[in-house]
């Protein structure tokens, strides 16, 4: 009988945007995404609460939380999804996002997109979000030495060192939405970029998961529950 309240309790259900469902409490997160870590009521409530309204799946990568000992959990989110978020808002009205470069002859160029030309540094990334109901863009500026990963040995790792331009904008639009849509998107959520210097917990398998309308359980042992067809 313990077993079929649980099993019924609707109070941990998230349904996705592709109309998966699934069952999120405390203990699933410290056990399959934050590796036994710790976290407080608070923390499991903000994470479920920001799965639950961006309909998103950790257990898809769709966002992470990160905990390092007595430090607050730390959310993050990808950033396709956080994009969402914002064009859901009946007042998002797009954006606009390019770099900031010095040239070969010192000059320093603000240009639209995400390219750079030989012999040019790479400064920063901008990004303006409009909204219907603000006379002026949200605008922010991302500069490239705060932000690019490196590795132990110093060297700027391989996504940074090889798209620069795309990565570093990727930030300065993640950082605008934000500012644009605080409400929905919250202060304390970050993407993977933004957080590339900080180790992202490693997922534990919880089983075959099968796509369905059925709610996805995870039970003691870390197997998805079978639905009744599967039975």
């Amino acid at each position: 009988m313990a077993e079929e309240r649980k099993n019924d309790d609707k109070r941990f259900e998230i349904v996705t945007r592709t109309g998966e469902r699934y069952k999120l409490d405390k203990a699933t997160v410290m056990k399959y995404l934050t590796d036994n870590k710790e976290i407080t009521d608070s923390e499991f409530n903000m994470f479920f609460q920001l799965c639950k309204v961006n309909k998103v799946n950790p257990f898809l990568k769709e966002a992470y939380i990160i905990k390092y000992g007595n430090s607050p959990a730390t959310i993050v989110l990808d950033y396709k999804v956080l994009q969402q978020i914002a064009e859901d808002n009946k007042n998002y009205r797009g954006m606009k996002h390019g770099v900031i470069v010095v040239d070969k002859d010192g000059k320093v160029i603000e240009r639209n997109g995400e390219y750079k030309l030989d012999g040019e540094v790479l400064i920063a990334g901008w990004c303006e979000v409009y909204r219907n109901d603000r006379e002026h863009p949200t605008r922010v500026t991302a500069m490239f030495e705060e932000f690019k990963a490196t590795k132990s040995n110093g060297e700027v790792n391989s996504n940074w060192a090889s798209k620069p331009c795309f990565m570093i904008c990727k930030v300065a639009k993640a950082q605008a939405l934000r500012e644009a849509f605080p409400n929905l998107v919250g202060s304390n959520v970050y993407i993977s970029e933004e957080m590339d210097s900080v180790e992202k917990p490693t997922l534990k398998p919880v089983g075959k998961t099968t796509v369905t309308n059925d709610i996805i359980d995870v039970d003691e042992d870390g197997v998805v529950a079978p639905n009744e067809e599967e039975k």
